[in-house]
């Protein structure tokens, strides 16, 4: 199955809203055509990052690449409603690497 990893920069949490529940709704936030497979929180020069790595179904890969992206978007505009969040970062599993997908 297509893995995919989605990076979104956390800058705060909006009022009245604790750190804990970004995590908790980044694991709830993909959307039921995709596997979430881990979430984890790094601090990468000093931001946290909340990192979601999940799969879908296989297909075409243009295919596959426009539903992970809704995927990440579903995601951001979920954590958004808890937290200041930037542009996620895309990626997708080629063999053993992690390759950024653009646009």
């Amino acid at each position: 199955m297509p893995s995919f990893r989605v990076e979104l920069p956390v800058h705060g949490t909006r009022p009245g809203h604790h750190p804990s529940e970004v995590l908790d709704l980044a694991r709830r936030a993909l959307p039921g055509q995709a596997h979430c497979d881990d979430v984890h929180l790094a601090m990468p020069r000093g931001t946290p990052v909340v990192t979601v790595r999940f799969s879908i179904a296989p297909g075409g890969r243009d295919d596959e690449d426009a539903r992970a992206r809704a995927c990440a978007e579903a995601i951001r505009e979920l954590l958004g409603t808890v937290a200041e969040v930037s542009a996620p970062r895309m990626c997708r599993r080629r063999g053993g690497n992690w390759l950024v997908l653009e646009g």
